[in-house]
């Protein structure tokens, strides 16, 4: 079967971005329907961009595509209880945007109309400890980029179920971001960022009625090497309101740096892939530029 990639085009944000780029988001292709039968359910799933955690950047950084691949694993609730886990069969070909999901779940008390919902890749959500890096062991595609699809139970026929088809959704967007000082890239060996709308999700748990998250600021311990400038950074932000990011950087020579920037409401009120590779920083005037106090009575 040929394989769709999808992929999301680029568009210039207003001047109120400035130099961001924006890369609209791009609704999945329907996937068939699922069965469950005798304990056991086989899901045909597809999957758009940047939903899986599989990330391929092309374009000369662009457009970013995403696709199954083995070894991932999808969580099936109901409500809050975890009923079993999927595993991933992603289809033929390069860099397929459709999969099998098949594993034993518990049938036990479900009934038709029942809601299950799908997470991809594990249960808890968590978006603390990145470390900037996009593909790799560790990295924003392995550990931060999470997805839902929410299924409905249409009939059931002894331990034979029949669902509605699966369509995810990823959870969050993911930002691309570099630090300028005047015409330079600095490369920093940690960041935070924090929003002033306070809604930054750091994990997202099961709080007995609904998926309730955790709000505070995201740092980034950074893993790339020195001349990679550009950090991949995977963010939930609640707000659908303009929000304005606040980063507070260290400089690999421990200089303190800091930056803000707008973020547009129509980038916040779906998730995507956003660029915004020359932000602007400075130092603080209190702070010395090599971030050691050499003669405490003439700091100010």
């Amino acid at each position: 079967m040929r394989n769709t990639i999808l992929f999301i085009p680029v568009i210039l944000l207003t001047a109120a971005c400035q130099q961001m780029e924006q890369e609209s988001h791009l609704t999945p292709d329907a996937p068939a329907q699922s069965e469950i039968t005798s304990g056991k359910v086989t899901i045909l799933a597809a999957k758009g961009t940047p939903e899986t955690k599989a990330l391929d950047l092309v374009n000369d950084g662009a457009t970013l595509n995403a696709y199954w691949k083995n070894g991932e694993t999808v969580k099936v609730y109901k409500a809050g209880t975890l009923l079993g886990t999927l595993d991933v069969t992603p289809f033929e070909g390069s860099k397929p945007t459709n999969a099998t999901l098949s594993g034993s779940i518990t049938v036990t008390g479900l009934s038709q109309d029942d809601q299950l919902t799908l997470l991809l890749p594990r249960e808890t959500w968590d978006y603390t400890g990145q470390n900037g890096v996009l593909t790799g062991t560790g990295s924003l595609e392995d550990s931060y980029a999470y997805a839902t699809a929410t299924v409905t139970v249409l009939s059931i026929a002894g331990s034979s179920v029949t669902t509605s088809k699966a369509a995810f959704v990823n959870a969050e967007s993911i930002y691309r971001f570099g630090f300028k000082l005047e015409d330079n890239y600095i490369d920093p060996k940690s960041f935070t960022v924090s929003a002033t709308g306070g809604q930054l999700v750091q994990s997202m748990n099961w709080n007995g009625s609904a998926w309730a998250p955790s709000y505070g600021s995201i740092t980034v311990a950074s893993a790339l090497a020195p001349a990679d400038h550009f950090f991949y950074v995977s963010l939930r932000n609640d707000r659908t309101e303009a929000d304005t990011y606040h980063f507070v950087i260290t400089g690999a020579d421990d200089a303190l740096y800091i930056a803000s920037k707008t973020i547009p409401a129509n980038v916040l009120d779906a998730p995507r892939f956003i660029s915004a590779k020359s932000i602007a920083v400075s130092q603080p005037s209190l702070v010395p530029a090599n971030g050691v106090i050499n003669d405490p009575e003439n700091v100010f």
